[in-house]
Order: C-alpha cells, then structure tokens, then sequence
C-alpha cells in the first residue's frame, strides 16, 4: 500500500521485526561480559525470531 508520497507503509510484522533484532543485540552485548547462556540462548531465540517474523511480514518488499 502505497501513500500519498510514493512510499510504502511499514506494517506490524515489519516493526515487530525490527524491536526483536535490536532488543537480540542488546541482549547479547549483556551476554557478552556476563558470559550467560541463557543470554545468548534469548540472543539467538529473538534474532532468529526477528528474522522469521520479516519473512513472514515480507519487510523487504516494503523498501520500495
């Protein structure tokens, strides 16, 4: 769905999937000096996840 700009709207999955990959990666820079694996367990869970959910939302069709 394109705006009055030319420009596609972003939708919930795309949003959804962008907070999931930052917050794996501040988890992770937790994880870091922590040497936790749960952490980094959750790290892989929520990057993964994030990526998953960008598939399913098809977020790189909404760059053009």
């Amino acid at each position: 769905m394109a705006s009055e700009t030319g420009h596609h709207k972003a939708n919930t999955g795309s949003w959804l999937c962008v907070l999931m990959i930052i917050v794996g990666f501040v988890v992770g820079a937790v994880a870091l000096p922590l040497a936790s694996m749960p952490l980094w367990i959750a790290t892989a869970v929520l990057i993964v996840g994030g990526a998953a959910v960008g598939l399913v939302s098809r977020i790189m069709d909404q760059a053009y």
